[in-house]
């Protein structure tokens, strides 16, 4: 490294004993992808994508993403579905599909069911590995109240030891509410809790303006980015495990030889889930 070469963000808090995780682009992604299905499914509409498509694509996210952080848009499910309709009609009609309506609708019902989500790359066995190492996982996402019910369908939510999802507690990354629900839901201080996202705004600042440490997860950072980052989630244990409290029921690691270790056990597994108390969103 260069004598004049920025200093990266390390991780400087801990020891850990909670990790909150995202789960949009965190933990679960779409399948087939987002742009994938749209175009398809326009294609089924009647429109084809225009030159630009990837440009204006992204400018439309953008300005999905910042309305509806400001409208709170996962509160409720009507406020969803009002966002979400909107967001896919303008993509209907930068599309050129003769109905932008019910190019929207279909959208809709897709990416509202269980079948439209999958596990990221090495998502699961990371999950495992921060189980592995005693550690308290909890989803914190930005989500209707239906995830709980999508991790279940998914297979796992038995990886979870709690949820806190914005629908359910009344407020959403980055409100600091969001953060200190969490907290308290998980039962620690924020000195001993860790955040790992896809978003900056949401995960990243939303975390450290709340006190707790956060690791990006992005494959394509700045050169000097606001807090350590990893491609994907499935380089996340390997980099917070230096800042893992010891615990007595951690399990140990695989030896090099393949050859699986025998389980310790511990008292109270497995931890039941603490589920999020539900609050009226307004």
């Amino acid at each position: 490294m260069r004598a004049d070469a920025p200093e990266l963000p390390t991780l400087r808090g801990g020891p850990y004993t909670v990790v909150f995780v995202d789960i949009g682009e965190t933990v679960l992604h779409t399948n087939p992808p987002f742009h994938a299905f749209v175009l398809e499914t326009a294609a089924k509409h009647g429109g084809r994508p225009p030159p630009d498509y990837a440009a204006r694509a992204h400018t439309l996210w953008t300005q999905h993403t910042r309305a509806s952080r400001a409208g709170g848009f996962s509160l409720t499910t009507r406020a969803s579905h009002d966002s979400w309709h909107e967001h896919y009609v303008h993509h209907g009609e930068l599309l050129g599909v003769t109905d932008a309506a019910a190019f929207a609708r279909t959208l809709y019902r897709h990416f509202s069911s269980f079948e439209a989500y999958a596990p990221m790359p090495g998502a699961v066995d990371a999950l495992r590995a921060l189980n592995r190492m005693g550690l308290r996982v909890a989803a914190a996402s930005n989500w209707e109240g239906w995830l709980e019910r999508l991790l279940a369908a998914l297979g796992l939510d038995s990886l979870f030891a709690a949820t806190v999802v914005s629908a359910d507690i009344g407020a959403e990354k980055p409100d600091p509410r969001f953060f200190e629900r969490a907290l308290a839901i998980a039962g620690v201080e924020p000195d001993r809790a860790l955040h790992a996202g896809d978003s900056l705004e949401a995960d990243v600042r939303g975390a450290l303006g709340a006190g707790i440490d956060a690791v990006w997860v992005t494959d394509a950072p700045p050169a000097c980015p606001e807090a350590p980052v990893v491609a994907s989630i499935a380089q996340l244990p390997a980099v917070i495990r230096p800042h893992v409290a010891p615990s007595p029921w951690a399990l140990p690691r695989a030896p090099a030889s393949g050859r699986r270790p025998q389980a310790r056990t511990h008292p109270g597994a497995p931890r039941p889930r603490e589920p999020a108390p539900v609050l009226e969103a307004p």
